[in-house]
């Protein structure tokens, strides 16, 4: 006859097998005070499994809305949206523009736009074009300045500039050229002005032109950027 089993341990001198050990009572301290037991190192695990799980859950997120673009949006027609009256005030009445598809490009991680215009109806005359480009993937700001200084002319220098965007650049020669780039957050605008004049034949062509129309046209483009950057928010 086969008898029942024997618990071992079970008049209480050991631990059943197969149940969890019980930890040992925590004695009191000197003064009557037991001691915070501490929690598994399994549970501490967990924790910081969970807070993993929560970050990269929050970066899946953000990669997956993209950059905040600061309430930039993208322009339907920039040459409608670029009022430009600070450089039609100096430079006389502004040219028509019409709105050229072909001005635009649309993609998933950039939008760019591009306008053209002229002001006055006597020479000199002044060609203004308008670049807007909305970097809606990577971060534009660790190439701005490189791309933006680059010596395109041998007396192009260009200077950094305080109070529009988050940084900007201005360049002026002695031809009758400007141009001011702009970064903020997302965003990248340019806005370059140029004087225009016709030249005979008998003209040395070599001789600077009298650029004097052009003093002040540093202000006039500060003040025509941030007009079109307020407009791009809206």
């Amino acid at each position: 006859m086969i008898s029942e089993p024997e618990l071992v341990g079970g008049d209480g001198d050991g631990p059943i097998p197969g149940t969890p050990h019980e930890p040992p009572p925590v004695e009191p301290g000197p003064g009557g005070e037991r001691p915070a037991r501490r929690r598994p190192w399994w549970w501490a695990l967990g924790g910081a499994v969970v807070a993993s799980a929560l970050w990269a859950g929050g970066l899946y997120a953000y990669q997956a809305m993209g950059p905040d673009l600061g309430g930039y949006r993208t322009s339907e027609d920039l040459c409608d949206e670029a009022k430009l009256e600070a450089l039609g005030t100096a430079y006389g009445e502004r040219g028509e523009s019409e709105h050229d598809p072909d001005q635009q490009d649309r993609h998933e991680a950039l939008d760019q736009s591009r306008c053209s215009v002229t002001f006055g109806t006597a020479e000199p005359t002044f060609a203004v074009d308008v670049v807007y480009r909305l970097h809606k993937k990577t971060d534009p700001g660790p190439e701005f300045e490189p791309v933006t200084t680059a010596d395109t002319w041998e007396d192009w220098e260009h200077r950094p500039l305080t109070g529009v965007g988050e940084r900007a650049f201005f360049a002026q020669d002695d031809a009758g050229y400007a141009v001011l780039t702009v970064l903020d957050g997302q965003a990248v605008l340019s806005l370059t002005v140029s004087m225009q004049m016709e030249y005979g034949p008998e003209e040395n062509l070599e001789s600077p032109p009298d650029d004097s129309a052009m003093d002040g046209v540093e202000d006039h483009m500060v003040e025509d950027m941030k007009a079109l950057m307020a407009e791009l928010k809206r």
